[in-house]
């Protein structure tokens, strides 16, 4: 019976950090120029969602002309505008990631 006792003791005890194993997402904003419809916006989405670490990828209307809000969840700590701008592949000639920045 303590046996019994210690072992539901224990899985009540490091539960908790069993289910922590899922791995920290990172947010990352930048500014991307070429957007200018739906259309645009799913190429953008599409050709980001393929790096392996990035969970959702959002493309929301801008301040300035011609020049979107880009927010994108991700598991890596490293992500950079280089890498998002490889990413889009043969799209970089019709859109530019210009900055993209950690913030959270």
């Amino acid at each position: 019976m303590k046996q019994l006792i210690t072992i539901l003791i224990a899985f009540v005890l490091f539960s908790p950090v069993l289910r922590s194993t899922e791995p920290t997402k990172h947010v990352y904003e930048g500014e991307v120029t070429g957007v200018v419809c739906a259309a645009c916006s799913d190429h953008v989405k599409t050709a980001l969602s393929k790096i392996p670490s990035v969970s959702s990828v959002k493309v929301v209307k801008g301040e300035k002309e011609g020049v979107n809000k880009l927010i994108i969840e991700a598991t890596s700590d490293t992500l950079s505008a280089a890498d998002a701008n490889n990413a889009l592949g043969e799209y970089a000639k019709d859109y530019s990631i210009i900055k993209l920045t950690k913030t959270s």
